[in-house]
């Protein structure tokens, strides 16, 4: 499973402070086929300090590497990574 953009699309990896992202889950089946699973899936951000995550919206706060997963089925995401910019 991957955390992606909302469409399954890469995330983006450079955003500034209080930028939203729409966040979205996408799992490989067994037979090698993708699937999305946003609705099923549970974002965590792993520095609510850096970034805070409400249901599949990301809110960047400030500078630094906001990192994230998706957990579905207790099967969690390897972590994703969005750089975080101050905001101008």
């Amino acid at each position: 499973m991957a955390v992606t953009s909302e469409t399954g699309g890469t995330l983006p990896t450079n955003l500034k402070a209080g930028a939203t992202l729409k966040l979205g889950a996408k799992a490989t089946y067994t037979d090698g086929t993708n699937g999305m699973v946003t609705t099923q899936a549970t974002f965590t951000s792993l520095d609510k300090t850096i970034a805070t995550v409400s249901g599949s919206t990301l809110t960047l706060i400030k500078a630094g590497t906001a990192k994230v997963t998706a957990t579905v089925n207790k099967v969690t995401s390897a972590t994703a990574s969005i750089t975080v910019a101050a905001a101008a």
